[in-house]
């Protein structure tokens, strides 16, 4: 049984780990690269040990965990792709939406002829991503199902996103019995819509994220800090722009805003979902029932989502109109660490003035021009021109839909024995740092940090017990 990581070791994206036993090779999720060059130039160099595969499993829809798979489809995997309901429905829009994007950035680029390939192109299609779709299999939650005589497969709520999952695998081997559990991403269980992550009692090997290993989430109520921050840019007749991922993150936003102008908290200005997919995610979410808290009678979700005045987009000459739109309003676009896409344009045309504002969300990863806003940069380059950054940037950690480091501990208290070993990933290297000393410290479990292409023989563990 052994483990290779090709992604989000080192890193918070491109996740993709090869899991061999017994001569078969099974990939765990399939993200892409997001954030430095250096790391997003790997989108287009995919290794054939990624296609080579008997089997892929997601722990989720998102695109840092999904996104590369209509590019494993053109470079020939051709194999099965596993998944929850709720991730497939996600999958439906978010690939197409993401080669979508794609062929807009490429579109764009030759317009603008800021890139340097002549011409540019896009690193999958749309019509891969339709394609790719097509080799999904749906399995149930809590249940185990076999995928061959050795290996059985799981999936638990992680309570990330609609959909998401733990997926553990339960293999026979001439140690006995072994179980290897792929977090994923962990939810925090403080969602207002989500349900949260379920617990795991025994795993022999862990593989768990840790993007928040060195972070503490605020546990004051986040609609405190949303109502200042939007009253202040609101009043002054700005622009709130609120780069988000279409995902789970809106659902909340939305939910979050109409609560507040519902209580005259806030102006009741228009509310905005620059994206093609908006639509569909809000509908997915809420037709995913054992995902979410909302109330249900009769079959009908009876609590509400979004603000009176809400609109989305439905083209891009609405988007571009939008851009041009006069304050006050909300827009809330992707991609939620600004690595490309739409909420590009609208930061081109709120930054340089003022009485606007730019609400992050999320988690930033290191050098993507999210993490730049937010450490105080003073120019940003975007579309290969130098933006002055005069609007204001706000940051609501309260909001992410992953665990910090005491959610992570408190999770991993529920094991009833200790793990063999437990690898760190999907983090920058303080965060992993910091969980590893963390947990070793307050449960003595072994512990390392996984590395890009580094590999684990889980046999030679196996045999020393």
């Amino acid at each position: 049984m052994k483990l290779k990581f090709f992604g989000a070791a080192g890193t918070v994206t491109g996740s993709k780990t090869i899991l061999e036993i017994d001569g078969k090779k099974w990939l765990i999720d399939a993200g892409l690269f997001q954030g430095p060059k250096d790391q997003r130039i790997l989108n287009w160099e995919v290794s054939s040990e990624l296609t080579n595969v008997d089997g892929i499993f997601l722990t989720h829809a998102h695109i840092d965990h999904s996104g590369i798979l209509p590019k494993l489809y053109r470079e020939g995997y051709r194999g099965p792709i596993y998944c929850t309901q709720g991730t497939l429905d996600l999958c439906q829009v978010m690939l197409r939406d993401s080669a979508h994007l794609q062929e807009e950035d490429a579109e764009f680029a030759n317009l603008s002829k800021h890139s340097h390939h002549k011409p540019a192109l896009p690193l999958y299609t749309t019509e891969d991503a339709i394609n790719v779709l097509q080799q999904f299999e749906v399995v149930s939650r809590d249940e185990w199902f076999p995928i061959d005589e050795l290996i059985s497969v799981r999936f638990l709520r992680s309570g990330h996103i609609v959909g998401s999952s733990f997926v553990q695998f339960q293999c026979s081997t001439q140690a006995g019995p072994q179980t290897i559990t792929f977090s994923g991403d962990l939810g925090n269980g403080r969602s207002h819509i989500l349900r949260p992550p379920v617990t795991v009692n025994e795993t022999d090997f862990l593989v768990l994220e840790s993007t928040y290993g060195d972070r503490l989430q605020p546990r004051v109520p986040v609609e405190l800090e949303m109502e200042l921050y939007l009253k202040r840019i609101l009043n002054r007749k700005g622009v709130a722009v609120i780069p988000a991922f279409t995902v789970g993150r809106t659902q909340e936003l939305l939910f979050l805003i109409n609560k507040l102008m519902d209580q005259n908290k806030i102006p009741k200005v228009s509310v905005y979902v620059d994206s093609p997919m908006a639509s569909s995610a809000n509908e997915i979410f809420l037709k995913n029932v054992e995902d979410h808290i909302l109330m249900v009678e009769n079959g009908k979700i009876v609590t509400p989502i979004c603000p009176q005045d809400y609109h989305e987009t439905k083209s891009v000459q609405d988007s571009r109109d939008l851009v041009e739109k006069k304050g006050p309003f909300i827009v809330i676009s992707a991609s939620g660490m600004v690595t490309g896409g739409r909420i590009l344009h609208h930061l081109k045309a709120r930054l340089p003035h003022p009485e606007n504002g730019i609400l992050f969300v999320g988690y930033q990863a290191h050098e993507t021009k999210g993490r730049l806003l937010l450490d105080g940069i003073k120019s940003l380059r975007i579309h290969h021109e130098e933006i002055p950054v005069n609007a204001e940037i706000f940051n609501i950690e309260g909001l992410s839909a992953h665990a910090d480091y005491l959610d992570t501990l408190e999770w991993l208290s529920h094991l009833k024995r200790a793990p063999k070993l437990i690898i760190l990933n999907h983090g920058e290297h303080a965060a992993l740092r910091n969980l590893k000393a963390l947990i070793e410290s307050q449960f003595n479990y072994k512990v390392t940090i996984a590395q890009y292409l580094e590999s684990f023989d889980f046999a030679e563990l196996c045999s020393q017990d």
